[in-house]
């Protein structure tokens, strides 16, 4: 279940041309985390835990935002990262 989820917000991300358009790169680990970076700086984390999607700034430990489906955690993304 966790696969599926990160895979379809990794999907979402990696198409998305503002995302693309300033230079952010997206990429998947291991654990399952997705991680937003630029030029070498990391902007966000994306988990998933059981029924949500989890933000962690990379300034933090803890969770920032949750979002209950991929399209809400990309919107979040584009809302934070459109500052950058």
């Amino acid at each position: 279940m966790v696969e599926l989820q990160t895979r379809q917000l990794m999907e979402l991300l990696k198409k998305n041309d503002t995302l693309k358009n300033k230079g952010f790169s997206i990429s998947h680990i291991q654990c399952g985390r997705i991680i937003i970076d630029r030029a070498g700086h990391v902007h966000g984390i994306w988990d998933y835990e059981p029924d949500n999607y989890v933000w962690v700034s990379p300034s933090s430990s803890e969770p920032m935002f949750r979002a209950g489906d991929a399209q809400s955690a990309l919107l979040y993304t584009l809302v934070v990262l459109g500052r950058v």
